[in-house]
């Protein structure tokens, strides 16, 4: 299979350039221009030498997990302006806004490969290089950015231009540049110093040109066959490069670890070993930790200035109290982390935090410190422990008016136990719960039962208002409170089954729920990669998750443990589009999204849409797929139409998780999905798993009788299914569960 190509285009209008850069997915090929160069900058020439992916064949049996597909990946905003501050100075005054993040499957780090960049995006990347060069190479900046003196400021010096391109285009590009790639940047240079009289003037067109590369804006991953085993793709070394630096430093790589990466230690295990260690024992590690904490919580939103309250209803909210609230549960995280080096699902649990003027305020505490940071500890028998009950939460997971249990229960399902909670319909009247006044509606409880009531809503909230009423005490920012309208508030709620009194309970409760840990593990490694889980990575993750489920989930050894491992330095190859699906043959996977297709048999499956988890086994010897199973359309039509037609099939809240068969859309909701039974969920199953039967919870559901932890067996009414019916729902998972 040949490598996809995208077309990649970008416009400034203003100036009437337009650039057009064909780019492999996973790579860049073509060449460097050169001749005489216009003096206004454009995109950087591609790479001559740069591999082009060939996808290979993977047999199942090695290697023991091998890594996704790879796209390029658009530099995220706080990416953007960590590596201008790293390669210019932490002065250099990035002004303007870059393009927007976009978040998916909860993480932008994720929706950075799946974002361009737009005609007016472009206008605004090429203002703030003109900015940044500009002030690079003034008088204050210069002597510690060029190299070199030039015989001369007012003409141009080609020796010393070329000079200054390769040490700085090495940075912004992250990997060495071919000597077609410095020519034709210092005819760029030559002709600007001709024409301006001033051989540092001129070096900001080419500086401005490399800016705006789209080898600077994006993360460009490129792989080759490995030769210890040419069945199998690595990343390459600078590819290597940017991954490391990007997940532990959040800036672009510096030079020792360009440099290694042109040895070739980046592909050498003990060469990343080295350099990974280097890495973690780095001070950055702490822009790192805080740049994922920040993505996966949300806290962009506090960033853009979009956390709002009413301020009759809140006057001591500002927005500097909410950038404080961010400020002081990084600063917990980092210190909890790295410098105490703790278990992560202690972070529910710590007393240990750091307060401001502002936040003692809200958090009703006295602070000393007239300006700035101080330590502090809750005392025994305070409201407060662990995060949940910090105001940056609390505040982010409310509305103007008033709090909100539902979003707050949705936050601890959807981000920190990576519960899937489906979004409500579209015509949902939220007008009951609105209202207040009267005996009954005056708490958040009180108005939340009109969902236990509605059919349509009882399922999904049933997984989300339990959790959040624990936080009731703390009001809209965050703030403690005994009453709301002059109702005493009960917090008291339930987590999977355990029960808990107060959010102080709730966070000891949390702490020990057997999907914290692997959530983070899950997470942290969808936020290395950029992408979705995929089929064969599951189990490697699940392993991950067990063996730090005893030493304890330390975020430097699984930063460790994801940095060296093969899943994050090897993929399946490039990502294929969403927008062409192929049309599975027996023996593959059938997906929402395609899957990655080969001559020589079976490749791994891309990625399903939806932000669900692709499914957790592959074929191998031991589960030889049965290329004459029926279909899923013939198992709805012969088995669950005629049952679910007319009555229940399963609990209300498998029907609010999207599993409706009577509606023929199931199979996107069903295959490799992770179940709403959270002990099922806990057990590692999905709803159904691909060649793998006994994993899947739909057969548990039709074929063992009811349990206190799995719910009633299916169908609800009427006769179960018979062992041939059974039979065939086996059959269609061994064959790999086609559509």
């Amino acid at each position: 299979m040949r490598a996809r190509s995208a077309l990649f285009v970008i416009r400034s209008a203003s100036r009437a350039v337009c650039v057009v850069l064909v780019l492999s997915i996973a790579g860049c090929g073509g060449g460097g221009g050169g001749g005489r160069a216009d003096p206004t900058p454009a995109l950087a020439p591609t790479p001559t030498d740069m591999p082009t992916v060939v996808p290979t064949t993977m047999p199942m049996a090695a290697p023991a997990v091998v890594g996704g597909p790879i796209a390029m990946r658009r530099l995220t905003a706080a990416q953007f302006r960590a590596s201008i501050a790293d390669i210019f100075g932490e002065d250099i005054v990035v002004a303007g806004r870059t393009e927007l993040d976009n978040r998916r499957s909860g993480l932008l780090a994720v929706g950075s490969s799946f974002v361009s960049v737009t005609g007016a995006g472009f206008e605004q990347y090429d203002a703030i290089a003109r900015q940044v060069a500009e002030q690079a190479l003034d008088p204050a900046h210069r002597d510690g950015l060029v190299p070199c003196a030039p015989e001369a400021t007012t003409k141009p010096d080609d020796d010393c231009a070329a000079r200054f391109i390769r040490a700085v285009g090495g940075r912004l590009l992250r990997r060495p540049l071919v000597d077609d790639e410095v020519a034709s940047r210092v005819a760029l240079a030559r002709d600007a110093a001709a024409a301006l009289a001033d051989f540092y003037t001129g070096l900001e067109a080419p500086l401005t040109a490399l800016l705006l590369s789209p080898e600077f804006l994006f993360r460009v991953e490129v792989a080759e066959p490995d030769p210890d085993d040419p069945r199998r793709q690595r990343l390459t070394g600078a590819s290597m490069a940017s991954r490391l630096s990007y997940l532990l430093w959040n800036t672009t790589p510096d030079d020792e670890l360009l440099a290694a990466a042109e040895r070739g230690e980046l592909v050498d295990a003990t060469g990343l070993a080295s350099q990974v260690d280097r890495l973690l024992a780095s001070d950055r590690l702490a822009d790192a930790a805080r740049a994922f904490f920040s993505d996966w919580y949300g806290f962009d939103e506090i960033e853009e200035g979009l956390v709002r309250k009413d301020p009759a209803l809140f006057p001591a909210f500002s927005q500097a109290l909410i950038n404080d609230a961010r400020e002081q549960t990084l600063r917990v995280i980092n210190d909890h982390l790295l410098d105490r080096d703790r278990d992560y699902r202690d972070l529910f649990t710590t007393r240990q935090s750091f307060m401001t003027r502002a936040l003692g305020v809200v958090y009703q505490v006295p602070v000393r410190t007239p300006m700035g940071w101080e330590p502090f500890v809750f005392p025994p028998g305070s409201e407060r422990a662990g995060l949940l009950t910090h105001v940056s939460l609390l505040a982010l997971r409310s509305h103007p008016g008033r709090s909100s249990p539902t979003l707050r229960g949705k936050f601890v399902r959807e981000v920190l136990l990576c519960t899937h909670v489906p979004p409500p319909p579209g015509d949902i009247d939220f007008s009951e719960f609105a209202k207040e006044g009267g005996d009954n509606r005056r708490t958040a409880r009180d108005r939340l039962a009109v969902h236990q009531a509605s059919e349509v809503c009882a399922g999904c909230h049933a997984l989300m208002d339990p959790i959040g009423l624990g936080l009731e005490k703390l009001d809209g920012i965050g703030m403690f409170r005994e009453t709301e309208n002059g109702a005493d508030i009960d917090p008291s709620g339930e987590l999977n089954g355990v029960p808990f009194a107060n959010a102080v309970e709730l966070g000891e409760v949390l702490s020990r729920d057997a999907g914290l840990g692997p959530c983070f593990v899950e997470s942290l490694y969808k936020y290395a990669v950029g992408r979705d889980v995929v089929a064969g990575e599951r189990e490697w993750l699940d392993e991950v998750s067990a063996r730090l489920a005893d030493s304890g989930y330390h975020l430097r050894d699984l930063l460790r443990i994801i940095a060296t491992s093969d899943a994050f330095r090897t993929t399946s190859g490039p990502r294929i589009a969403e927008e062409t699906p192929l049309t599975p043959s027996p023996g593959e996977t059938a997906m929402s999204s395609p899957t990655i297709r080969s001559t020589d048999g079976p490749a791994p499956t891309a990625t399903p849409t939806g932000g669900q988890p692709g499914p957790t086994r592959t074929p191998s010897a031991e589960t030889e797929p049965t290329p004459r199973g029926p279909t899923f359309s013939e198992i709805q039509d012969q088995i669950f139409t005629p049952r679910c037609a007319t009555q229940y099939c399963h609990s209300q809240q498998a029907r609010s998780g999207g599993l409706v068969l009577e509606a023929g859309v199931a199979f996107a909701n069903l295959v490799g999905v992770r179940p709403t039974n959270a002990a099922a969920d806990a057990a590692g199953m999905r709803r159904v798993d691909p060649f793998a039967p006994a994993n899947s919870f739909l057969i548990l559901k039709i074929s063992q009788p009811s349990s206190g932890s799995f719910g009633s067996r299916m169908p609800l009414v009427g006769p179960p299914l018979s062992e041939e019916e059974i039979a065939s729902i086996r059959d269609w998972i061994l064959a790999g569960a086609q559509p």
